[in-house]
């Protein structure tokens, strides 16, 4: 599609257009989202596309900020539907309500279900890591191999310690990351060199982990500065009982046995269903959460190597870590284990897509406010739906609104008018005016921002997704249980 002509001139030439009140211009670059509410023009966008061919964005990542209900979902929904037009692999690592499964499901992807009675992530399964490990070694590239097995090896050494301390909600001692560190080298070593001999295609499970660190030998105490067995007993003590909370349980019936689906990054989108498990366990859910996301980043690292060595063809992702305020909550070190994810998106050639509800849920942690404030800061482009006045004060400081934004985005918030004619049942409810209305804006000074109303095909309205699914038949089960008198008597 050809770009119109555009003229520009100074502010003497051209008295009283500048400052523009609202963002009017958007370059036509990305998944088309809907007009542009002032202009009507075409609003298309999506991070992958406006940091690598516009060059507007220093890194792919975006922040999603909205009141439930005004269709936070449906948008990122439909960028993930033009990445996948264009053939960028979605990972919903964590798929939570689920938001995305019909989604995927109906473009042929990959769903992988976990909870109780679901299916089982196993910690200390390579994965994609360890398949790239096999095969960099058959192609005779034993130095790639070798690094990527180290790579392996220092994630299930993190995600280890992150289950951990959501379990005891405290930090990993420096002397106990040490200990896993050489238990999960002895599992891997060969027999014949003293080891347990577990292969990638033979994984360990953490019963394993545990039964190395408890027959201890001369590493492990070394590790734990125990000059006798009676003092490295009593300095695992601690670790077995997380390890033991780890295998036993809720924890143990997800955590503790082999994986049962492993990520295949060769569908077409992936989505990793959570909602089997309680609401009401949020350390249990937060865990699942932490460890879906580390295991799909590890897939796409193990992807770029093979890439780099040449086996196979670069591809590119886009991960949505939706409701992400549930793992922030359980702590500082979630928070930390977080931060370590987001830094890594530009250099494995994946966008970044980050969801919750406002800022207040990143400014309620405390001491780790400022950090989780940092995930905001970080994303190049930020998405706003509607608000309340109260957080547009706090987003000011780091997203700075011009006036005219500050009261669109918080009219948007407003409810329908309370007039006693509300006729719409069912699918013909009414909405709040603010639904399906965002603002999109990059950088941090006060520059307008882009404001569009998302624009929805019946495709995407009836069959890929509705929160509100569960209530779609209230109304009219209501208007048909109701007694014929009364409904003669209003009439």
């Amino acid at each position: 599609m050809g770009r119109p002509l555009e003229v520009r001139g100074t502010t003497a030439q051209i008295v009283g257009l500048w400052p523009w009140a609202v963002g009017a211009g958007a370059p036509v670059i990305g998944t088309p989202l809907g007009p542009h509410l002032r202009t009507g023009a075409p609003v298309c966008f999506d991070p992958l596309n406006w940091f690598a061919r516009a060059g507007l964005l220093s890194a792919p990542s975006l922040f999603v900020l909205g009141l439930n209900g005004f269709g936070k979902s449906s948008l990122v929904r439909r960028i993930v539907i033009g990445g996948i037009a264009q053939g960028v692999t979605p990972l919903i690592l964590a798929d939570v309500k689920p938001d995305y499964r019909q989604l995927v499901e109906a473009v042929g992807g990959q769903v992988i279900d976990l909870g109780h009675g679901y299916g089982r992530l196993n910690p200390l399964d390579g994965g994609a890591l360890a398949d790239a490990v096999l095969a960099l070694e058959k192609a005779g590239q034993g130095e790639r191999a070798a690094v990527m097995r180290h790579e392996w090896h220092a994630r299930q050494a993190s995600l280890l310690s992150a289950l951990i301390e959501l379990v005891r909600g405290a930090r990993v001692a420096d002397y106990e990351q040490t200990v896993i560190t050489t238990a999960l080298r002895i599992l891997h070593t060969p027999r014949e060199s003293g080891g347990r001999g577990f292969t990638p295609d033979q994984p360990p499970v953490i019963d394993d982990l545990v039964k190395v660190i408890v027959a201890g030998g001369e590493d492990l105490c070394l590790d734990a500065a125990a000059d006798t067995d009676t003092a490295y007993r009593e300095a695992i003590i601690g670790i077995r009982r997380s390890l033991r909370a780890l295998t036993q349980g809720p924890f143990g019936r997800i955590f503790n046995g082999h994986t049962t689906t492993r990520i295949d990054l060769d569908a077409a989108a992936i989505c990793v269903d959570v909602s089997h498990i309680p609401s009401g366990d949020k350390k249990l859910k937060a865990a699942v959460m932490i460890a879906c996301w580390a295991t799909g980043f590890a897939a796409i690292e193990a992807h770029n190597a093979l890439a780099d060595a040449g086996l196979i063809r670069q591809r590119y992702f886009q991960a949505v870590m939706d409701e992400l305020w549930q793992v922030l909550g359980m702590g500082e070190f979630m928070v930390d284990r977080v931060d370590e994810l987001t830094r890594l998106q530009r250099g494995i050639a994946c966008a970044l897509i980050m969801i919750s509800h406002t800022i207040k849920d990143l400014d309620s942690l405390g001491a780790s406010a400022s950090k989780a404030l940092g995930f905001l800061e970080r994303a190049r482009a930020k998405i706003f739906g509607a608000l309340p006045a109260e957080e547009i004060s706090r987003l000011d400081s780091r997203v700075p609104f011009t006036a005219t934004e500050r009261e669109m985005v918080t009219a948007w918030s407003s409810p329908a008018a309370l007039s006693g004619d509300i006729t719409g049942l069912g699918d013909n409810r009414p909405l709040p005016p603010g639904t399906g209305k965002f603002l999109l804006k990059i950088g941090e000074d006060r520059r307008p921002g882009i404001p569009f109303q998302l624009a929805l095909t019946d495709i995407e309205r009836e069959h890929l997704g509705d929160t509100n699914s569960r209530f779609l038949t209230f109304a009219t089960q209501r208007a048909g249980a109701e007694p014929n008198t009364e409904r003669q008597a209003r009439s």
